[in-house]
């Protein structure tokens, strides 16, 4: 350990401060940047989704997050966050750690982030010792620590995957850099994780990370578990359940601002906006990291429109403020706007009716509901949605088993429908980007004759643009990972040609492929990597390429 001396002007400053918290998402990738032509966000969106309620608390005088670094301006709590992508990020993020000398990290983590969570812990623990109590949530934790049943809830319910990061310290896979492990609802368990380091510090505990979990109050709203280690044993708190409520959760541009911008909406400032429906998709399609039998279904649905259209409102006046000589736009983070519900999304289009909003937006879909809610994506359009999103994942569902989406099966094949989705939106004046998933089971022929069927489609309709690339990963999926039964402590992809190649995907791994597929093969990858970037050659000086739809 190598804490740095400080000087008397910045000791009085940090006791005067019982809070210093920062939040980063890890990094899933062991070095490198992300291709141009890859969907990249300079807004961890996730991280500010986690963190808002907490940055709210910093205008409650009775909190301690009032007393804290996060007290201040949106660009200052922006600050405190840090979305990283590789190692090559971790400079910055140890000149983040010397500046604010934080006592709690926050660290976000994916399952591919895994190790990359690890190296940010061991060198905050290097850096500050136990002055810093390190926290680990995210997705990653949700998935391989989690309830067995929802409604059994005391700490002999909890479960944990061969992933779980408690029982991987309790084993010695891995050091033990996280003093606490978090699942489930972040929002309110943050801001108490704040509370409690601040009292532990005021009170000077000798151990920090302890005295958290001891204070710590099951009944906090959401659905969660908190656990550290006690000896070599997992030591769990799962909250009561108690409903969390949504319609008093502030958005995350209002908190934290907003900076990135889809070219797709003419260079407007675009925010990222969620309906807070669930915590995934209604789907259930078996390769989704986001399927409804894992994340759970629809839930405080009835507000969720008249949340929506607050946090567009929102959004309209941040950057407005922050951003005056641009317009806004906003893109809804749900996996399918507002669930899916046709009955939510005319609500919320008649309050954009009835309160219109200076704002532009796009949203995600799937094929068919594009193709059977004609008139009310004519209406959508008529209120600022510009810009669809959709999943194609692959050209013949019925190869790789199907997609629970996929509810137009009977009436017309899936290539064909993309076609009719496609001339629609282009008829209504929205532009579409899509998703492609590889390493499902299907040939090397597939693969190909889907970037040509996509390559033939922006010939005709100039989208769908950007073609978001993935190869899928197995995820700890709450234990439905096929008997997989990864760990995940190793990175995903080693340094060598496959790294060089991911980087043009979203999502990719070579250590952990789904299970009954296998891993890729270089030469498949290289080829279709080389179609990719044909495939997002500009069709003309409006279209936007791969690497535009952020900016």
């Amino acid at each position: 350990m190598s804490t740095s001396p400080l000087s008397l002007e910045a000791k009085e400053e940090f006791r005067l401060m019982p809070l210093r918290a920062i939040a980063v998402s890890a990094p899933d990738w062991i070095k490198g940047a992300k291709d141009s032509r890859a969907l990249n966000s300079q807004d961890p969106a996730s991280l500010f989704n986690a963190c808002r309620y907490a940055a709210h608390r910093t205008f409650d005088p009775s909190s301690a997050w009032s007393r804290s670094n996060w007290a201040g301006t949106r660009a200052q709590r922006r600050a405190q966050t840090l979305l990283m992508y590789s190692l090559d990020d971790m400079p910055v993020f140890a000149e983040m750690l010397r500046r604010e000398r934080p006592n709690l990290l926050l660290i976000g983590a994916m399952t591919l982030c895994l190790p990359g969570a690890v190296a940010c812990a061991s060198l905050a623990k290097e850096l500050l010792g136990e002055q810093v109590v390190v926290v680990l949530g995210g997705r990653h934790p949700s998935e391989s620590m989690y309830l067995e049943k929802h409604s059994e809830r005391m700490p002999e319910h909890v479960r944990h995957h061969p992933s779980s990061p408690l029982r991987l310290m309790a084993t010695g896979r891995l050091p033990r850099v996280f003093d606490l492990v978090v699942a489930g609802d972040g929002e309110h368990l943050i801001a108490a994780l704040g509370e409690a380091v601040a009292a532990a510090e005021a009170e000077g505990s000798a151990d920090l990370s302890c005295s958290v979990l001891e204070r710590l109050d099951a009944r906090v709203p959401g659905s969660w578990i908190a656990g550290a280690l006690d000896g070599d044993t997992p030591r769990v708190l799962p909250s009561t359940g108690a409903r969390l409520d949504y319609s008093r959760m502030p958005s995350p541009s209002r908190m934290f601002g907003a900076v990135a911008g889809f070219n797709v909406f003419g260079g407007r400032v675009t925010a990222h906006a969620f309906s807070d429906t669930g915590r995934g998709c209604v789907y259930d399609c078996g390769f989704c990291s986001e399927r409804s039998s894992v994340t759970g279904g629809l839930r405080d649905a009835a507000s969720s429109s008249e949340r929506l259209h607050r946090q567009l409102a929102e959004a309209v006046t941040v950057i407005s403020e922050d951003h005056p000589a641009r317009g806004a736009s906003a893109f809804v983070e749900d996996s399918v706007i507002l669930g899916g519900s046709p009955r939510l999304v005319d609500q919320f289009v008649d309050r954009l009716e009835s309160e219109p909003l200076d704002i532009v937006f796009g949203a995600q879909l799937t094929i068919d509901q594009i193709l059977t809610r004609r008139a009310q994506l004519a209406r959508l359009a008529g209120v600022g949605l510009r810009y669809v999103f959709v999943g194609v994942e692959t050209l013949v569902p019925e190869a790789i088993g199907g997609m629970s989406k996929d509810l137009g099966r009977h009436q017309a094949p899936w290539l064909s429908r993309i076609h009719r989705a496609l001339a629609f939106l282009g008829e209504l004046g929205i532009h579409c980007g899509c998703a492609i998933l590889f390493g499902l089971g299907e040939t090397q022929e597939r693969r190909l004759e889907l970037l040509e069927a996509l390559r033939m489609m922006r010939g005709m309709y100039g989208m769908p643009s950007p073609v978001s690339a993935n190869w899928a990963v197995q995820h700890p999926l709450c234990g439905q990972d096929g008997g997989a039964g990864y760990e995940y402590i190793e990175w995903g992809t080693p340094e060598g040609p496959f790294l060089e190649c991911f980087h043009r995907f979203g999502e990719a791994s070579v250590r952990y492929p789904l299970p009954h597929v296998g891993p890729p093969r270089l030469e498949e990858v290289r080829e279709v990597t080389a179609r990719l970037d044909t495939l997002e050659e500009p069709l003309g000086p409006s279209l936007p390429t791969q690497g535009e739809h952020y900016s």
